[in-house]
């Protein structure tokens, strides 16, 4: 992490005496935990926090807070998001041990489309989304903390021109890893190493649209120049 970036989580952190305008860019699922004790944390503090979030996203059914949404629309319901995270779930833990090593290629790469689709167009509506950008702009946001599993945070803080932090909250359901243990046969070890260059494959393959994805949005983006608010 840049040190400038490094001495700006430490004054939100500590800092108690002037608040400053906070934006989160969080994402679905077990991450938004995460996020919730670090919000708390900082509102406790005095800062003023805005989560960026979807409309069909369960964060705005979430208890009630002094966090401000700012809501923008996807095209696709709280039930798409639902079905995928369970979808993803199910394979991770109950299918990819009885699955073929082709049979893992097959389902694991479908889900790596379906999420790189549902992602774009989460991307989209807010980036695309001028109104909504301008309005973030006139706030003034001193940082913008995003989770990296939900991607663009970047992006969305070069438009704003406001300086990025990452926090994750990493989970094993993230990957479908090959079920061996640390002690393998030849045979074992030799199918291990074919998963890794299997799944290595499939990211290189959807790193590849998200890297076209980035180059078109950038095109676009006027981003300013980011002050932060300690040297």
């Amino acid at each position: 992490m840049h040190a400038r970036h490094l001495l700006l989580v430490m004054y939100l952190t500590l800092a108690g005496v002037a608040g400053e305008n906070v934006l989160i860019w969080p994402t679905e699922g077990s991450h938004w935990i995460n996020l919730k004790y670090i919000i708390a944390g900082l509102m406790a503090r005095g800062h003023d926090v805005t989560v960026a979030t979807m409309s069909q996203w369960f964060v705005n059914n979430s208890e009630s807070s002094a966090m401000k949404l700012e809501v923008f629309q996807v095209p696709f319901t709280h039930e798409t998001t639902e079905a995928f995270l369970n979808n993803w779930l199910d394979v991770s833990l109950y299918q990819a041990p009885d699955l073929s090593f082709w049979g893992r290629y097959r389902v694991f790469s479908a889900l790596m489309a379906k999420g790189r689709e549902l992602g774009m167009q989460v991307c989209d509506g807010i980036l695309k989304n001028e109104e909504l950008v301008q309005r973030l702009r006139e706030a003034k946001f001193k940082v913008l903390l995003s989770d990296p599993v939900q991607v663009c945070g970047d992006l969305l803080a070069l438009k704003l021109g406001v300086p990025l932090v990452f926090t994750l909250r990493f989970s094993r359901a993230l990957l479908i890893l090959s079920e061996l243990s640390d002690k393998m046969s030849f045979v074992e070890r030799s199918q291990n190493v074919l998963y890794s260059f299997m799944y290595d494959w499939v990211f290189l393959r959807s790193w590849g649209d998200w890297d076209a994805y980035y180059s078109e949005a950038s095109v676009h983006l006027v981003p300013q120049k980011a002050q932060c608010p300690v040297s």
